[in-house]
């Protein structure tokens, strides 16, 4: 029996751009209202029919009573029903873990292209697991805490571990309402990777870029994702690892925009990036 998902889903606004539809793709203790503020109304403006997934146990989606068990390989195959729902083959955007999974959903599926947002490397957590401990001990406490369900950060503390210094409140008391629990088990599957079990990804058109401030993914680690798609490392300035919900989520989604541009052409030559204070 396949798990009920939520689909959250915005519609091209204007001129429909001759382009496939965007799916994004959230991340650990997140679901897919981390992109309904920002990045689906946004994009929706510039013609993209745009989509969101809450994965198996999170948002509106079946599956909360059992998601310390939900492992990674189920979560590639709600992409899979995904696409199958929305009928023709997104463009993929994953966020963090959405980036993991979105790796390992390339190793077996095609995409006409994928855009990966402060991903976990292919080598999964370990590395950023190991640099919290060295230089932020008390950081790495607390995330294990949480994850067990035995610690509720103050504001400021999830302010710092997810946003730039000068987030706004609200941004931050939106993270504190929605943020939920991970799956232990998918948690485990992206910490003890085996780097012999990686496997290739077929080339593909791939855009990753990396958070500046970003207390959790390091630069080392975009460019570790970069180097297995064979696509060049970005990392964006002043923006924390909630690339698509922090003061200058624009930039994030503007670069995105800028790469989408590329491969398809606008259906004008003008569209606004202008967005609404």
């Amino acid at each position: 029996m396949h798990p009920r998902l939520e689909l959250i889903h915005e519609a091209a606004q204007g001129t429909e751009r001759d382009a496939p539809p965007l799916l994004f793709v959230h991340g650990a203790f997140c679901a897919a209202w981390c992109w309904q503020r920002t990045f689906l109304p946004w994009f929706a403006r510039q013609g993209f029919d745009c989509w969101a997934i809450s994965l198996e146990g999170h948002g509106d989606s079946d599956g909360h009573q059992y998601l310390s068990a939900i492992s990674i390989d189920d979560y590639v195959r709600n992409l899979r029903a995904a696409v199958k729902r929305i009928k023709r083959t997104p463009i993929m955007i994953g966020h963090s873990m959405g980036g993991f999974v979105l790796q390992q959903y390339l190793t077996s599926h095609t995409l006409p292209a994928a855009a990966f947002l402060a991903s976990v490397p292919p080598t999964g957590l370990a590395s950023s697991s190991l640099r919290l401990l060295t230089q932020a001990p008390g950081l790495l406490l607390n995330l294990n805490l949480y994850q067990q369900g035995s610690y509720n950060p103050a504001q400021s503390e999830l302010r710092d571990l997810l946003l730039s210094h000068d987030a706004p409140e609200a941004t931050t008391a939106l993270l504190m309402q929605c943020c939920q629990q991970e799956s232990q088990r998918a948690v485990m599957d992206m910490t003890l990777v085996n780097p012999l079990a990686i496997r290739p990804i077929q080339p593909l058109p791939a855009l990753v870029l990396g958070a500046a401030e970003d207390m959790l993914i390091s630069p080392e680690d975009v460019v570790a994702t970069a180097e297995r798609l064979d696509v060049s490392a970005e990392i964006l300035p002043h923006m924390g690892h909630m690339m698509m919900l922090d003061t200058r989520w624009e930039r994030t989604a503007e670069r995105l925009l800028q790469w989408l541009d590329t491969l398809y052409q606008p259906a004008s030559a003008e569209h606004s990036c202008h967005v609404p204070a």
